[in-house]
């Protein structure tokens, strides 16, 4: 069997290329502008390790090509590296009132399907990833926050011990450890 390019470990890659309808832009950008790290869709989707949307406008002409190559459209690109497999996170991102809402500014986007129908357009719309290497290839977004949690109670029991005698600080991190 082929290794698949968009799975490094339990971690998979997705990019996802979508026209913007023509004039939605401005309406678009305001929309994704809003999102806070609270308050972003991927607050709620616990398998997420990375997610971002970006417009693009048009390639940069660097003037040193003799003529600029010119997009059609105006895209939406959207990345996410999350635990476990496509489809099933398809469907828990499009299950949220917020994809639907985005990709309506996109051409060809169920107007009012399922969240099926929301997670196949995004599959159909794509991109295979060429290469990804995920920094934890194995670990789930809830180990590697529980290994930062550890990490920062260990900081701070280091702060804590800089001056305890030796059998209270053997004491102290079986209590906390």
């Amino acid at each position: 069997m082929p290794l698949n390019p968009n799975v490094s470990g339990q971690a998979y890659a997705l990019t996802v290329l979508t026209p913007i309808v023509p004039g939605h832009e401005q309406e678009l950008r305001d929309l994704l502008e809003r999102y806070t790290d609270e308050s972003s869709p991927f607050a709620r989707l616990p398998r997420t390790h990375f997610g971002r949307w970006v417009m693009l406008d048009d390639f940069v002409h660097d003037g040193e090509q003799p003529k600029p190559d010119r997009l059609t459209s105006r895209y939406l690109i959207f990345t996410s590296n999350f635990d476990g497999g496509r489809d099933s996170y398809l469907e828990e991102l499009c299950a949220l009132p917020e994809a639907r809402e985005i990709w309506s500014h996109c051409v060809g986007a169920p107007a009012s399907g399922t969240t099926t129908e929301l997670a196949r357009y995004l599959e159909h719309n794509q991109i295979r990833t060429g290469f990804f290497v995920a920094a934890y290839p194995n670990a789930t977004v809830r180990h590697v926050k529980a290994s930062l949690e550890q990490r920062d109670a260990l900081v701070q029991f280091a702060m804590d011990a800089q001056r305890m005698p030796p059998d209270d600080l053997k004491r102290e991190f079986e209590t906390r450890f």
